[in-house]
């Protein structure tokens, strides 16, 4: 029965790693509740880990008794190991993405580092702006993790007053909402699972996502025509863990239309249902499989 269990987690994982992102990459609702849409996202990619890990688990231990919901269909088994027998198999399936994030954190450190010594050496502080100003034609505004915000002189140059302090605000949202931390979890996760399609939504989804919720924030405070205007005007370097850009970017167009043509926020209902299956994804394999078998 164990091999029936591991074959039902390897299914499960199959359907979240492969079968579920496009689906969520493609959902409308996405645009409208940002935050929620990173949730989900981060919900398949702990699904999948739980999944992937319990199939692990059902493999290595074959002679043992499933438990769960599965369990109704094998009365009268051995009881499966306890203690740290069971934490070997499913410490060794979630290793690989624990490590992929860490070294996705460590990569972002040693970038924001170098990064910081270059703008040591091409930019100078400005307390009016309370940024790093960084003397460039090409307008730029964008932030490392713990700060700075960094401004060209580009920036300065095309962006009125009300348009710079949209941009700012976007930027210090980034910081105020850790969105730096939230970026290298995506990257390394979506290192750890390779080529599957909840890797590239997680790569590229986080992202377009976080920069929303920052738009989002920004806009509670600034006009959106102005933070629309610097979001067309300014220019993005490539978007990593280490820099957050207000512009720029492939979704630069939808984010301006999300700004000058907001539409209804989702409704509770959908809303509601989504945070169910975010908490049941990855509650679902243990139950079928670990949890207490009813009688």
């Amino acid at each position: 029965m164990t091999a029936l269990a591991a074959l039902a987690l390897a299914a499960y994982a199959a359907l979240v790693g492969a079968g579920l992102p496009p689906l969520l990459a493609r959902a409308a609702w996405t645009r409208r509740s940002p935050a929620l849409a990173l949730a989900a996202w981060y919900g398949l990619a702990v699904t999948f880990t739980v999944s992937c890990a319990l199939a692990a688990y059902h493999l290595v231990l074959s002679g043992s008794h499933t438990h769960g919901l599965l369990g109704l269909f094998e009365p009268g088994s051995p009881t499966a190991p306890e203690g740290p027998t069971i934490l070997l198999p499913v410490a060794a399936g979630m290793a690989w993405p624990l490590a992929s994030v860490a070294a996705a954190g460590h990569r972002a450190r040693r970038d924001r580092a170098a990064h910081l010594d270059k703008l040591a050496l091409a930019g100078r502080f400005d307390e009016e702006l309370d940024a790093m100003l960084l003397d460039h034609p090409i307008p730029v505004a964008y932030c490392l993790p713990r700060g700075p915000v960094v401004v060209s002189s580009g920036a300065l140059c095309a962006l009125t007053s009300g348009q710079l302090g949209a941009a700012l605000l976007h930027e210090r949202a980034h910081l105020s909402g850790r969105h730096h931390l939230l970026l290298t979890v995506s990257s390394g996760l979506a290192d750890a699972f390779w080529k599957l399609p909840l890797a590239h939504g997680l790569r590229t989804h986080t992202a377009v996502l976080l920069e929303m919720m920052a738009d989002d924030r920004a806009a509670r405070t600034s006009s959106a025509e102005d933070l629309a205007t610097a979001i067309c005007e300014v220019a993005s370097p490539e978007r990593s863990a280490v820099t957050l850009a207000a512009g720029g970017g492939t979704s630069t167009i939808l984010r301006m239309r999300r700004l000058l043509r907001p539409e209804p926020r989702i409704r509770p209902a959908l809303q509601l249902a989504v945070l169910m299956l975010i908490t049941l994804g990855p509650a679902l394999p243990y139950l079928l499989t670990c949890g207490p078998t009813p009688r």
